[in-house]
């Protein structure tokens, strides 16, 4: 199984080498096909994660982000890299990387999604119950009409209730 990563990393890398003077367009299209490939392959391992390619896949979406900055796919692809990151224990990244696709993607679907993780990753992995809350409270702001601003109230008052336990 470690060979047909390592077979498909080479197969990558060769592609992408011969694909560096062709269009942008073609190159972004090239990578988002091999963004597929490596998904699936990762899907196909059922529920144990191969960390590489997990690894892989990350540098594989911040790569598409840095040369397709203006494709549709690339605020998906952020998204997806951010809940890598937070499966990895990244969580500091995986907020980083979930503020920045809110504030440099305006028309993304998941937009108000972003924000609320962020809030999320605070409460739930680094238990910053005032960060959460903060970030709770803008998401509400923000983002006043979306099922993320409902979370964010219900998280809020949850962190209420605890804080009164």
């Amino acid at each position: 199984m470690k060979f047909h990563y390592w077979a498909f990393g080479y197969v990558s890398a060769i592609m992408l080498i011969s694909s560096c003077g062709a269009s942008n367009e073609v190159s972004c299209e090239h990578l988002l096909n091999q963004i597929e490939l490596m998904e699936q392959a990762l899907l196909e391992g059922g529920e144990e994660i191969n960390v590489d390619l997990r690894t892989q896949i990350m540098q594989s979406y911040a790569e598409f982000a840095n040369s397709c900055h203006d494709h549709e796919f690339t605020p998906e692809a952020l998204f997806r890299r951010a809940d890598l990151l937070r499966s990895a224990g990244a969580f500091q990244e995986a907020m980083t990387q979930l503020r920045d696709i809110h504030d440099n993607f305006a028309n993304y679907e998941n937009r108000s999604v972003c924000a609320f993780l962020v809030g999320f990753i605070a409460e739930v992995e680094l238990n910053d119950r005032e960060q959460a809350k903060k970030t709770y409270q803008q998401v509400v702001e923000l983002h006043p009409d979306s099922d993320a601003a409902k979370w964010a109230l219900q998280s809020l008052q949850n962190l209420k209730l605890a804080k009164e336990e």
